[in-house]
This record gives C-alpha cells, structure tokens and sequence, in this order.
C-alpha cells in the first residue's frame, strides 16, 4: 500500500497552489543530476509560495519528507504493466485527486508516459513534462511506444528540456511541437566550487600524488552511457607517453566490475583510482588538473557545469548539451573515440593552456549561475499557478 508522510513544511491546506513532483525512481542522492535537480526544484517551488509533494513510483525508501523538504509518497509499483501495478496507478490517481493538486510536474521516462492521464484522472489543470537526457526511453524505442508518449503528450501543457539539443530531439522523435517545449538549463552554485588550495593539497596528498603529476579526473556514474570504459582506454594511451598523468573516476554503478578488470589488463593499478561515490566532489575537483566528460549521450551535465565553475580545463564528448555548456572555453571531442580523448589529454599537459581554458570555464559558467536558473524555474512554477488558480 501507499504511503505518506505529512510534514510540517508543507500542509496540505491553505498556501500557495500545490505541485506534484512525480518520479519513477531515484537511485541515491549521489546518483545524477535529475536526483539533485529534483530536490532543488522542491526548494524553487517553496520560495515561489508553492506547497510540493513528490511522488515515487518505485524503490527511494531514502527518500524522506525531511530530505526533500516535502511530504512524500511511495507507491512501491514493481511494475506499471502488471494487474498489481495499473491497480496501484489508479490508487495514486484517487489520492492524487483528493489533495486538489494545480500542477503535475513528471520526470524520467514512466512518469512522463504516465503523468498526464494520472493528471486527468485526478483532475490536476497542468501537466507539465521533463526531458533531461537525449536517451529517454522513447527517443529510441519501438514505434509502438513512441506512439504512447505522443498521446500522453497532447495531455501535457508543455515540456521543459534541459538544453536546446534535448529540446531538438524531443520535437523530432515524439513530434510536440517546439513552441510548447522551454529550454530551462541546470544551474550550480559558483561559490561554492571556487578553487581551495587546501583542498587541493589534502586531496593529493591523501590519493599520494607529487607535485609534477598531472592528475585527470572524471566525475560520472559508473555506467556504459557515461563512457567510462573510454576513460580507462584513453588513460592506458595518454599513460604510455605520458607516465607523469594520474587518473580518478568518482562515481558508482554496474560497471565496476568491468572497470576494475579494464585497469589490471592495462597495468595501471598504480596510476588509476575508482574513487567511488562522493556527496561532496569539490576536494576531488580540487585535486584535479585536467576534467573529462566523455559520455556517450548527455542532456545537460552537471559535472561539466562543476568543472567549469571550478577553474578546470574539460575535455568534453561533443554530444547533447555539452557544446552549449563548454562553447570554446574547453575541448570538444568526438564521442566514442579514445584517440581523440588521448590527443585532448596530452595538449593540456602544456600548463599554459590548463590556465588559459580554466579561466575562461571560469568565465562561461557565469552563465549558469544558480540564482539565474531558480529566477527562470520560479517564473515558470508561479505563471502556471495563477493559470491553475
């Protein structure tokens, strides 16, 4: 059965209007960008005078009203095409229904599919969908599928992408139209990511690190999309003629296994790390000379948007969003292509051009300065409440 939670924070009565954030699941905190995304939209709605709930289909029993700010609802759905989980949609319907929620806001690809007849069924005015990452299950699925996302989307009111990239392949493969999608970028908080001396120092000094060794990190989950097993490919190349270069992957997935087989076959036990996951990256970040995104499909990342507001030079996959985030302030790479990332790696060994491109990330991340993203994000929750209203 269902379960809520009711907070303090937020009363189901009197207020502002009331916004569901529906998921289909979260992993952990330290999972990926739409998991932070998600807790930093619960704190937009709030200082916008909204009252948000965050619904999960499955799993996320970490997932407090206390660490979202919220209440929150877990259905525990093991599966939406089993009699058991339909019967557990229409439960989510009718207590939906019954705490008169204005918006419906849907992430991932199930609650996108989803939401919007979970909306008319309870009776919630707007719908808005989020398309995060050029991967979403029916940009590549069967036919039949797509088809069911086109339906759900003529529900939806608009959807909101994360970079002009996810928008374009959006309009293109579930055929909505551009108009009613809104390019909405992540922000990140450039204070908090400024260079720190001592972190530096404390980091390398714990990962054993000389001062003339030039150490490339990568900050990813640990999964094949994120091209992590092209990392350890371009590591044993750049390595061969580069011995100084030291490597740290921070993140944690499927592929471990994998990734710890890849590093003994290339003998580099002895100059690459699999960090694991890490709430706070910034001492890692600290410790770093050279980042690297080499996914092989990105909607808008996090950890490039890191990268630059702490002064590193990135190596990028030329894929998604990243082109719009990076512009020339770093290096644009082919996806899929461990000579290239190599290539890219061994031009910044020269410092003066780690300096100049870490400057100008510097530079280019003002543009996605947290405060900017909230300002546009609460525009967008607050028009669509006085709609409801």
């Amino acid at each position: 059965m269902p379960t809520i939670r009711q907070s303090t924070q937020n009363s189901p009565l009197g207020g502002g209007a009331r916004v569901l954030f529906l998921i289909d699941e979260m992993e952990a905190i330290t999972a990926g960008g739409t998991e932070r995304q998600l807790l930093q939209l619960i704190s937009i709605a709030r200082q916008n005078g909204l009252k948000p709930t965050v619904t999960v289909l499955r799993g996320t029993r970490w997932l407090t009203d206390e660490i979202a700010g919220c209440p929150v609802m877990h259905f525990d759905i093991a599966s939406v095409r089993s009699v058991s989980g339909a019967r557990q949609l229409l439960r989510l319907a009718r207590w939906a229904g019954k705490q008169h929620f204005q918006i419906l806001q849907t992430f991932f690809a199930e609650s996108n599919l989803l939401g919007p007849w979970i909306a008319k069924l309870a009776g919630i005015p707007i719908v808005l969908g989020t398309r995060r990452n050029l991967n979403h299950a029916t940009h590549d699925a069967p036919r039949g599928a797509a088809r069911l996302q086109w339906l759900s989307n003529l529900v939806a009111d608009e959807i909101l992408a994360n970079s002009e990239a996810v928008a374009r392949k959006t309009a293109a493969t579930e055929r909505f139209s551009k108009h009613k999608i809104r390019v909405v970028y992540n922000g990140i908080d450039l204070t908090a990511f400024q260079p720190d001396a001592e972190a530096r120092r404390q980091m390398r000094a714990h990962l054993g690190l000389n001062d003339d060794e030039v150490l490339v990190g990568n900050v990813s989950g640990l999964r094949a999309i994120k091209g992590v097993e092209l990392f350890v490919e371009a590591a044993a190349l750049a390595a061969k003629v580069a011995p100084q270069m030291k490597f740290v992957l921070v993140g944690e997935g499927e592929m471990r296994p994998a990734l710890e087989a890849a590093i003994a076959r290339q003998k580099l036990e002895n100059s690459f790390w699999l960090a694991g996951a890490a709430e706070d990256v910034r001492p890692f970040l600290a410790a770093m000379d050279i980042a690297v995104l080499c996914s092989s499909a990105e909607g808008f990342s996090n950890s490039l948007l890191e990268y630059m507001a702490a002064g590193l030079p990135a190596i990028a996959t030329d894929v998604g969003g990243n082109r719009e985030a990076l512009g020339n302030a770093g290096v644009l790479v082919p996806a899929n292509n461990a000579a290239a990332l190599r290539d890219a790696m061994l031009m910044l060994l020269d410092p003066r051009q780690r300096t100049r491109l870490g400057a100008k990330a510097m530079v280019r991340a003002q543009r996605f300065d947290l405060r900017r993203a909230n300002q546009q994000m609460g525009e967008v929750l607050r028009g669509y409440a006085a709609i409801a209203r």
